[in-house]
């Protein structure tokens, strides 16, 4: 659905109640830069500029939808209102504007330690956002409790502590929550052999990576229904672009899994197969790569130059057979998924066979004519060996 058909249907939700307090939000949506549906369906989440999201609730039970404030510029907010009690509080996450958002299922350690051993990690209707701003930090937010942050992950680089202690150094990343505070070392790069005559190496490591696009592997597609949702994050640095797998864990804290280079330019957008076993990158200079997470995270084809100009958007089709991308100058491309089949030995075998065959059979050849021009068994063997035939 393209944007002018959302801003037309929010504008007639918001008409058809009448409530000026709805038309009011609607001065924020001009700056509307991502949206993302709910895990039941129900709402639609829009991100608009300075770090703020808003919710419209499209299953009301024959009410007219409402446009709700989860995060915004006030400080103080009714994000959500019940019987029994109004979740306040501040819910400005931050200055910068949100790049992308995605939602991952949530339980809280206290709710997952209640559950039965056999019983879902995430409970239904149990879920948390995490959202890239503009910065290129990710913020994991609390759906079901107004929009409260988790936890917040950001290079080490910048100062974000109220004590103004600052740890300047662009291979961690600081996971920081309200009570908690975890450093995650960036996993080192080879060194690059191709500019050994500048007199220095460059490292083409993970160092100052940044969050670009996030999208959730559902727990069923990640790993046969066991194990933990996982977030495919794109993450930009000077080296290129790079695939990460993150964790929501139960003390809601994100943790990083695995990563891998997808390419030498930055990268731009990025989708997920149904199934979780397919990641494609489309990157800034027009190329398509497509790497597989199974059983561990690589590159498995890339389309080089699918595009003569920037690419915006990469998606794949139901079954994964073919990835659909599109670039600025309103291109679109096609490209199949289907790996090229592994090598047949056999015809390898057969091949050594016949090139075998064919010198020996040059051999005799050589044998049978220097024996019919009278030399001896002795004087061929010297010929071929070049060594003396008193040797022999």
């Amino acid at each position: 659905m393209s944007y002018e058909v959302i801003m037309q249907n929010v504008v007639h939700i918001a008409g058809l109640s009448g409530d000026p307090g709805s038309m009011s939000h609607l001065a924020h949506l001009p700056m509307l830069a991502r949206m993302a549906m709910t895990p039941d369906g129900k709402s639609i989440l829009f991100a608009i500029g300075n770090g703020g999201i808003q919710r419209l609730d499209v299953d009301t039970r024959a009410n007219v939808p409402r446009i709700t404030e989860i995060t915004g510029k006030e400080g103080k907010r009714c994000t959500r209102q019940t019987p029994e009690r109004a979740v306040c509080g501040d819910r400005k996450l931050s200055g910068e504007e949100i790049k992308d958002l995605d939602f991952v299922p949530y339980t809280p350690a206290a709710a997952a330690s209640s559950q039965p051993s056999g019983a879902s990690r995430a409970a239904p209707g149990s879920k948390a956002l995490m959202v890239i701003l503009d910065n290129g930090s990710a913020v994991a937010v609390d759906v079901d409790k107004g929009g409260s942050v988790l936890c917040r992950v950001q290079l080490a680089t910048k100062n974000s502590h109220e004590d103004r202690r600052e740890l300047k150094d662009d291979k961690v990343l600081l996971i920081s929550s309200d009570d908690r505070l975890l450093l995650h070392h960036l996993p080192p790069g080879k060194w690059c052999e191709r500019h050994w005559y500048c007199g220095s190496l460059l490292a083409a490591g993970m160092d100052r990576v940044l969050f670009t696009r996030v999208k959730c592997r559902e727990a069923a597609a990640a790993s046969g229904g066991e194990g933990r949702p996982a977030l495919a994050c794109l993450m930009n640095n000077r080296n290129g672009c790079h695939l990460a797998m993150w964790e929501l864990g139960d003390d809601g804290l994100l943790s990083m899994r695995t990563a891998c280079k997808a390419a030498d330019a930055p990268g731009a957008c990025m989708d997920v197969s149904t199934d979780g076993s397919l990641v494609a990158v489309g990157t800034s200079e027009g190329d398509v790569v497509l790497l597989g997470c199974r059983p561990h995270l690589r590159v498995v084809k890339r389309f080089p130059r699918a595009h003569m100009v920037f690419t915006t958007i990469v998606t794949f089709n139901k079954d994964a057979t073919y990835v659909l991308s599109s670039s600025l100058d309103a291109s679109v491309t096609v490209n199949s998924t289907a790996l090229p089949p592994p090598p047949d030995f056999k015809k390898f075998l057969v091949l050594a066979f016949l090139l075998i065959a064919i010198l020996l059979m040059c051999l005799l050849q050589v044998v049978k004519v220097l024996k019919q021009r009278g030399m001896s068994t002795e004087e061929i063997l010297a010929l071929l060996t070049r060594r003396p035939k008193e040797e022999l």
